[in-house]
This record gives C-alpha cells, structure tokens and sequence, in this order.
C-alpha cells in the first residue's frame, strides 16, 4: 500500500538504483599525467590526454543493480504477506551489498592500479545513490518487521 512509510522507503530505493544505473560515475580518478579512469555501473573507462584508451567491461554491477530494482517492486506489491517482504528485503539488501563489494572490487583490484596507485580517487554520485538504496532498503525491513511486531501483539489480546 503506498500510504505505508515503509513503501515510501522502498521508492526511494528504486530512486536510487536508477541513479546509480543511469550512467553516473560510481568512482573516478584523475592522475598528474592526463589519465582519466572512470568506473560506471556496466564498464569502466581509461583516458589519456582526453582520449580512450581502453573500455573493460563489468555488467556484473548493472545486473545486480536491475535485480535489487524488480526485487524492489515485488517487494512493495507483497504488502499483504509481511513475511515475505521481510525475506525479499534480506535478498535484496544482500544482491545491493554484492553491487557495492564488487564495485569496490573493480576499483581496488583492476582501476585504480592501473595508473599511480598512491590515488586513490573519489566516490562519484552514483556511489552514494548505491549507499542510499541500501539504506533505504534497510529502513523499509524494520518498519516492516515493526508492522509485523503490531499485528502479532494485537493477535495476541484478541
């Protein structure tokens, strides 16, 4: 039901991983020569001078992104089996988690070597749009668990 706060949270989520999947910068680093590496949520780019130089791609992120927004959907349209929303809420917050760890991955292990190491970089927009959906996500499971709370103790004064 969209009345619900915890509904109003899971939009919010879908707001964000359309953020991050719209082809914002998750991360991008600028080295002291002209190269550019830049990670979005299906490829990540090398530039020189301005120039690409390499594409590697890693769709992994943009999947695992689409997921977390169809398990979203369902989510909020399985308002009258609270436990199932609380189950679809853990599958979603570990498929946004596993979006998150392998993103770090792509930068720690194959982007930010590439060029001055000692860089580190910096989060882009789509990073935090990532960060926001997961908390959102998470906000939602405990109003819907409190939902749960309510009506089993109201059950048990009938």
């Amino acid at each position: 039901m969209i009345q619900r706060p915890q509904t109003l949270f899971l939009a919010l989520a879908i707001i964000g991983n359309a953020i991050a999947t719209s082809g914002i910068s998750i991360w991008q680093k600028i080295g002291t020569s002209g190269q550019k590496a830049e990670l979005f949520s299906n490829q990540w780019q090398l530039f020189q001078n301005g120039k690409e130089v390499a594409a590697h791609s890693n769709i992994a992120i943009a999947l695992l992104v689409t997921l977390s927004t169809v398990i979203t959907l369902v989510t909020i349209f399985s308002f009258k089996s609270r436990m199932r929303q609380m189950m679809l809420g853990l599958i979603n917050s570990l498929v946004l988690a596993g979006a998150m760890g392998y993103a770090f991955w792509v930068i720690f292990k194959e982007a930010m070597p590439t060029f001055e190491p000692e860089i580190q970089g910096k989060y882009g927009y789509g990073f935090y749009a990532l960060v926001v959906s997961l908390l959102a996500n998470m906000i939602a499971n405990r109003l819907i668990r409190k939902d749960e709370m309510l009506v089993q103790s109201s059950n048990r004064m009938r």
